[in-house]
């Protein structure tokens, strides 16, 4: 279909209006730290991984699987799709280069774009060209790679890899975030009884019992450490991006108190919603594996006088069934404070969701400049 000279200056308006990058430049950026000055990588998602993630965007977006009429949910479900993405198992065809079509199906995901946050001219939008295009038949977005292609030449050899605009390329990077530190149930397993026990295969094992059941439960206890750091480094996450939110409105509160005024703000009640749950993050995520208490008991439960009538096969019986229910215990207690702090998490996370929908609109209102909307993205403070 040949494109009018209205569309075809739509489109070309478009593609002027954004800022491109490239399949590589893009990987470059999204492995960045969000602050200035911070150097090596902060993400690690692998390139073959990356490139699923965007083809199965592309798909299920072109199917429309994140548009409300195709989901028939109720509100709070849509809600929480269009803060962490949806997903849909679909059938659909791909065209070959022989003029065959392929059929496919696998589940989709499209995560959450942000385009509001990058508002200029008005046509600042999440797009991603790519020879995809022309596989799904496509025609707009067919039309607008030959267009940026007549505008800026093709970028790299052959057809064009994955070129998307700011606004998508900053919703992917919070989706590989997502991701790399989410907020997840308990995946640790206390050690089996088979694990166990085969520490105690030595013939002179009652000679070392002690040393091996203190080796057996710093073990498990620098794994449950590992747990609860990647809990509080998600934690941290979320709560750098309210820190950052902060202290943007501190700054212009100070240079431009007619537009950003935080006495006025401290009155809004969403705001006092995003304190109060900002204060809530900032709590640090504790627990206490306790496993000097647990040694000190094992090594009065199995000291020379006490067990010198058991015989060695009860003997190891009874130690593995002592650590494997510390273990199992620790681990239950842990994962009710996991769910706890998933709750909080989430909940933290809408929170800072909705309260950004209301800065914007806050500054939109007291009409701020394109100088503030600019430091805002700057600044780093890009997440919702």
């Amino acid at each position: 279909m040949v494109l009018s000279n209205k569309e075809g200056k739509h489109l070309e308006d478009i593609v002027q209006a954004n800022k491109w990058f490239t399949f590589e430049e893009a990987e470059k950026e999204i492995r960045r730290y969000w602050k200035p000055g911070k150097k090596g990588d902060y993400l690690s998602t692998q390139r073959r991984q990356l490139q699923k993630i965007i083809r199965s965007d592309i798909i299920g977006t072109y199917l429309q699987i994140n548009i409300r009429d195709y989901n028939p949910v109720s509100d709070d479900e849509w809600n929480k799709m269009s803060i962490w993405g949806w997903t849909k198992k679909e059938t659909f065809f791909l065209d070959l280069a022989n003029g065959e079509e392929k059929e496919y199906t696998e589940k989709l995901h499209v995560f959450p774009k942000y385009d509001y946050l990058f508002k200029k001219s008005g046509l600042e939008q999440s797009i991603v060209l790519s020879a995809l295009d022309d596989e799904l038949d496509d025609i707009e977005k067919s039309d607008m790679r030959d267009i940026y292609e007549n505008l800026y030449g093709t970028p790299g050899k052959g057809k064009t890899k994955y070129l998307m605009t700011e606004p998508y390329l900053f919703a992917l990077k919070h989706e590989i975030e997502r991701r790399e530190c989410p907020t997840k149930t308990l995946y640790l397993l206390p050690q089996s009884p088979k694990e166990i026990i085969s520490e105690f295969n030595q013939s002179n094992f009652r000679n070392n019992i002690f040393t091996e059941i203190d080796s057996l439960i710093d073990e498990f206890a620098l794994k449950v450490a590992n747990e609860v750091k990647s809990q509080q480094v998600a934690r941290n996450v979320e709560l750098d991006r309210y820190e950052d939110i902060l202290s943007f409105l501190r700054t212009w509160n100070d240079i431009f108190p007619q537009v950003i005024n935080l006495a006025s703000l401290e009155k809004n009640n969403m705001f006092k919603q995003f304190l109060e749950a900002k204060s809530k993050l900032s709590k640090s995520f504790f627990f206490d594996v306790k496993e000097n208490v647990e040694k000190e008991k094992l090594h009065s439960k199995y000291s020379f006088n006490k067990i010198a009538k058991i015989s060695d096969k009860d003997l190891k019986k009874e130690i593995k069934n002592s650590i494997y229910s510390f273990e199992n215990y620790t681990l239950s207690n842990l994962e009710l404070l996991m769910i706890e702090n998933n709750m909080l998490s989430n909940q933290a996370s809408n929170i800072r969701h909705n309260f950004s929908r209301f800065l914007y609109q806050y500054l939109e209102k007291n009409n701020a400049d394109n100088l503030i909307f600019d430091a805002l993205r700057n600044a780093g403070i890009k997440d919702i």
